[in-house]
């Protein structure tokens, strides 16, 4: 099998469904508990933003961020940035130092992108005030918007609580966000704003009575202390490429192993090595050409195809000489593009366990796909806390919500309705590969 490193070509239908809109698969309709539609996961299916949380298509949020994941929202097509805190000191995060409020904004201003901080440092995220301060920067900024701080559950509470708000003061606001729909999205987003306090404010802000048993997340408690995974199913959790000192949070946080699928450096005898993330360059640009020579990475290349040609070199360091990142080693890139052999030997100095399940980006699913992993899989899993990861979180979710339902004796409608929820439209028609290994794996959704 001949490798390319190029977008699928089965046509990728990027949205989920609206809350409680029907979607027909067979005789079972899929009610997902999104507020709206859904995109796969990063801001426009970005490579580098795979680990920023839709609420809505134009409201993403996350942790403390770097200054090279601001430069990566610019990299993706953000247009403004909110930190929720004005954090002169938010600290480290993975061996990185998370950028202060005056580097944030400096950040986006060289990129171009509106910015705004919220709250002072003491001030009480979990309040009506909180969520009025942050309902008026979000409308007077141009969408999208990043919104981050290094209380993700806070950033988290106060966005999901603006859509509720605005619901209430104007009727043509989308979308539509009640209680229930508060409770329902924040459980899928791995959530717990179950405590009195917070549920006393959701209810404050709806006008509706306080929600007495609202729906809690299943996912393994002590996840958001790497806020980045998106949470699957208790122990099962996705990602992107993760980065060097992302091992040390795992590692705290009670993960006990790490699945990797992308691909190593050689298929078939053929060099096989997948893209980096590089700033200010696009994420689809092939590691190689037809004769399987590295061009993604040479000087021609790259300045053909910079994002922002009139970016200030001073985006990438004070001392950069271009405006482009040309190799990205906190990422286990090397010369050419990502390296699992750097990846994989990195881990030799972690407790982590890490597996090497690489799929070709443009595999055809089948049952067969998943039994050659399948045993290997409910192994670790029985192990505790894993995370999946590859380039995007793709393949890492069509794999990871199988694996999840087979560990705990899901259905064919859990897998396909927990799919959607993470952003991908797996039916007969979308993804139908994925589907078709699905209902061979579970059998076919029983009539009602």
């Amino acid at each position: 099998m001949i490798v390319r490193i190029a977008k699928r070509n089965t046509t990728v239908v990027q949205y989920g469904l609206l809350f409680f809109r029907s979607m027909s698969t067979g005789s079972v309709d899929l009610r997902l508990d999104t507020l709206s539609p859904r995109s796969v996961p990063g801001f426009k299916s970005s490579k580098k933003l795979w680990w920023a949380k839709e609420v809505t298509p134009k409201l993403y949020v996350a942790g403390g961020l770097t200054d090279t994941q601001i430069k990566y929202a610019h990299d993706g097509g953000f247009n403004g940035v909110i930190s929720l805190y004005h954090e002169n000191d938010p600290g480290q995060f993975g061996g990185e130092q998370l950028a202060s409020v005056s580097e944030a904004k400096y950040a986006a201003k060289i990129a171009g992108l509106q910015f705004d901080a919220i709250l002072k440092e003491n001030e009480d995220w979990a309040c009506v005030k909180a969520v009025e301060k942050l309902t008026h920067s979000i409308i007077e900024m141009e969408k999208p918007i990043l919104l981050y701080g290094s209380q993700p559950q806070a950033v988290a509470f106060t966005t999901l609580l603006h859509t509720a708000y605005m619901s209430k003061l104007d009727s043509k606001y989308e979308p539509r966000v009640n209680s229930e729909k508060f409770y329902k999205m924040s459980a899928l987003m791995g959530m717990d704003f179950t405590g009195d306090k917070l549920k006393s404010v959701v209810a404050e802000i709806t006008g509706e009575p306080i929600v007495s048993n609202p729906p809690k997340c299943d996912a393994y408690q002590n996840w958001l202390g790497y806020w980045l995974g998106h949470p699957v199913y208790k122990n099962w959790f996705t990602a992107g490429q993760i980065r060097r000192g992302h091992l040390k949070e795992l590692e705290a946080h009670g993960y006990k192993s790490v699945i990797n699928m992308r691909m190593g450096k050689t298929l078939d005898s053929n060099p096989s090595q997948e893209t980096v993330n590089l700033i200010n360059i696009p994420d689809n640009v092939n590691t190689y050409d037809e004769n399987y020579n590295p061009v993604r990475q040479t000087q021609s290349t790259l300045e053909n195809v910079v994002l922002d040609p009139a970016l200030d070199r001073k985006h990438i360091s004070p001392s950069s000489m271009v405006n482009y990142e040309t190799q990205n080693a906190e990422e286990y890139g090397d010369e050419i593009g990502f390296n699992e052999e750097i990846e994989s030997e990195h881990f030799k100095e972690s407790s982590l366990k890490y597996y090497h399940l690489p799929l070709d980006i443009n595999i055809t699913y089948s049952a067969d796909v998943f039994q050659q992993y399948k045993d290997k899989l409910l192994e670790i899993g029985r192990d505790g806390p894993v995370l999946f990861h590859c380039a995007i979180g793709k393949r890492a979710a069509f794999i990871g919500v199988l694996a999840a339902a087979v560990q705990y004796n899901k259905d064919l409608q859990w897998v396909l309705k927990r799919i959607h929820e993470l952003g991908f439209t797996v039916n007969e028609t979308s993804f139908s590969d994925v589907y078709k290994m699905y209902n061979d794996v579970l059998g076919p959704i029983k009539n009602a």
